[in-house]
């Protein structure tokens, strides 16, 4: 019994195991201050975006013109989700500018934060992701690095209608985080698929890309080793259903608007070799990316490069293969990631301005820059002892991708610098030369314009566009003739673009000819009824003319389509005065006060017809605010009103 007794005592003090626990993410200095680094480093690399203004390449439509953003009210949110934008339906993307635009004006630097703080999202998510994808810490910081600096990134994160991309991005990469979770539960029906499932939607309604979202599921499914079955698909339905709603609803609204047709007329073989060429650059520029310029335009005719691409794509596609049957998975999934990423955007079908996008490759890449993380590890651990000049040789590249980044955002800073841009690189195009005219118009370089117009239409003289452009510099240089010169030229090419009637009617109105004026303007109407400066242009000559009741049927009708033009219920408000409708006019000046309280000619014209009748306090009132706005000429009413 004693012994027995002694062996209990021994046991008693048995050290006891310690319970070691993974400190979670958030709470891992390890992990948190690596990627504070990248974050603070990726906002120095794109900090010049940040003094950027708006492009006038698609900023104009989608953001400073885009009447859908005249208010932020349900009417126009209610627009903003059913109409589409140059052929696209990204309504979020739109609906985040709505909210900008509301709360900052047309402030470029909000949306350039905005851009930027959403590309830093994204760059947390990768980051998250490679984590989870059990690679080595540092191999998830090269990862992190390569897709947050990535010079290949500027055209997403420096153009402000490229809201998309990074808006997409954001709910792309966290679903695809969400999906690694679920993968790594039980895989029930748990929150993680719902939650993946909500981003995805979100994705889609971000940018059409987000098709590709299932495709890249079941890559993640082969990396964590789920048998590949039919099953891995029936299991995606939704993500499926999605993707083929949006996929044929994107292919409806881009035929509709004509972006599918094929200006170049290639044949579908050629088109083949198109998306084989641009695959194969896509390819190069993950490791060398060169010549980064906004737009790439087809070539007249296919040069040998284009024959031999479809070698880069078969050779990819047998490092893929090879990659399979050996089990690299890493490699495998990198190659599967991008194309299924990729081969929607290779412009077989005819889908844009140019061959190929640099920002066509901002989630594309993260298969690639897996690849290069992978083969860190693979090299790091295969020869350790050259490890030091392994990480001083990425560190140098990783700097110059720094650079380049940094630099490529300075090109983004205005119309000019953009347009100059791609001029140094294909100066035999009339597109940049056309686009770079209307900045230097608008900026009133008229000579400067003027050049680059006459440039633009020496290289296409068929566009009457260009001619419709370069009428509408001279017009508003007091080239009267000159400009009516070019706006009937430009009828000859295209009779049926009625914006080419408007403007000409608007010149002839100038030169005093009125009723040739006013048959252009019914033409203008007739051939685009929704365009609206045939209304403003014809209201001013039915004015002219003393036809108020025909100017107010302008003012009507152009407010339909456009509500939220101050001056143009200030136009029917002085109209309807004129003709003494003055219980109607009272309200239309209150709408435009509404609209732009604080332009003084508003409360100038108010002030008149409170004056007139009888109102003198109102009067005063308006006129002095009038006055405290900047209309000089409100002093002589305050003295008139004052004397009554």
């Amino acid at each position: 019994m004693a012994e027995k007794k002694s062996k209990k005592k021994k046991q008693k003090h048995l050290p006891k195991k310690k319970v070691t626990t993974t400190p979670s993410f958030w709470t891992n200095t390890d992990l948190l201050l690596p990627l504070a680094i990248i974050l603070l480093g990726t906002v120095l690399a794109f900090w010049p975006s940040l003094q950027n203004g708006f492009v006038n390449w698609d900023d104009d439509v989608n953001i400073l013109d885009n009447e859908n953003l005249a208010a932020f009210d349900w009417a126009n949110i209610k627009a903003i989700f059913t109409d589409k934008v140059m052929g696209g339906y990204n309504p979020l993307s739109i609906f985040t500018f709505a909210i900008e635009k509301h709360f900052f004006g047309l402030n470029p630097k909000v949306f350039h934060i905005n851009n930027l703080i959403l590309h830093l999202i994204c760059v947390f998510f990768v980051y998250r992701i490679a984590l989870e994808m059990k690679i080595s810490k540092m191999a998830a910081i090269l990862l992190t690095v390569l897709f947050a600096i990535h010079p290949m990134r500027v055209e997403s994160v420096a153009w402000a209608t490229e809201r998309k991309d990074v808006l997409f991005g954001t709910f792309y990469l966290s679903a695809l985080f969400s999906y690694i979770k679920y993968i790594k539960s039980n895989r029930t029906l748990s929150k993680y698929l719902i939650i993946t499932i909500v981003l995805f939607v979100l994705s889609l309604f971000s940018k059409i890309q987000a098709v590709s979202l299932p495709l890249s599921l079941l890559c993640l499914d082969y990396y964590f080793n789920r048998k590949l079955e039919v099953k891995l698909v029936i299991e995606k339905w939704p993500f499926f259903l999605g993707s083929l709603l949006f996929g044929l609803a994107g292919i409806f609204f881009l035929s509709e608007a004509n972006t599918l047709e094929d200006a170049t007329n290639y044949t579908f073989i050629q088109r083949l070799f198109v998306g084989a060429f641009s695959f194969s650059v896509y390819m190069i520029k993950w490791i060398f990316p060169y010549e980064m310029v906004p737009l790439y335009p087809y070539p007249k005719s296919l040069g040998w490069e284009y024959y031999v691409a479809p070698l880069g794509v078969f050779a990819t596609f047998a490092a893929g293969w090879l990659a399979f049957k050996k089990d690299l998975k890493a490699v495998a999934f990198g190659i599967a990631f991008f194309f299924v990423n990729i081969v929607f955007l290779l412009q077989i079908l005819g889908a844009g301005q140019g061959l190929k996008a640099d920002r066509f490759t901002y989630i594309a890449y993260f298969g690639l820059f897996f690849i290069i993380a992978w083969g860190y590890d693979w090299v790091s651990k295969k020869w350790p002892a050259y490890n030091i000049m392994l990480s001083g040789g990425l560190g140098l590249y990783l700097l110059l991708f720094g650079f380049m980044t940094h630099k490529q955002c300075k090109i983004w800073e205005n119309g000019l610098t953009l347009w100059t841009h791609v001029i140094e690189h294909y100066d035999n195009i009339s597109t940049p030369y056309g686009n770079r005219g209307q900045f230097k118009r608008d900026n009133g370089d008229i000579q400067g314009a003027l050049a680059d117009y006459t440039k633009a239409i020496e290289m296409a003289p068929g566009k009457a566009n260009l001619y419709n452009s370069r009428g509408r510099t001279y017009f508003e240089s007091d080239q009267t003739q000159l400009a009516i010169k070019d706006y009937t030229e430009g009828i000859k090419m295209d009779p049926e673009l009625g914006e080419l009637y408007v403007n000409r009617g608007a010149a002839l109105a100038k030169s005093g000819d009125y009723n040739a004026a006013l048959v252009d303007l019914n033409m203008g109407e007739k051939l685009d009824p929704e365009f609206t400066n045939t209304y403003l242009n014809r209201s001013l000559v039915y004015s002219v003319t003393e036809q108020y009741d025909k100017a107010i049927e302008d003012h009507n009708k152009y407010l339909k389509y456009n509500p939220y033009n101050a001056n143009i219920w200030y136009e029917r408000a002085i109209t309807k005065r004129r003709v003494g409708r003055h219980d109607e006019a009272m309200p239309d000046f209150n709408q435009a006060i509404k609209l732009n309280p604080n332009e003084g000619i508003f409360y100038l014209g108010r002030s008149k017809l409170f004056n007139s009748i009888g109102d003198q306090g109102s009067a005063l009132r308006d006129a002095q605010t009038a006055q405290q706005l900047g209309r000089p000429e409100a002093a002589d009413l305050i003295k008139q009103i004052q004397q009554n």
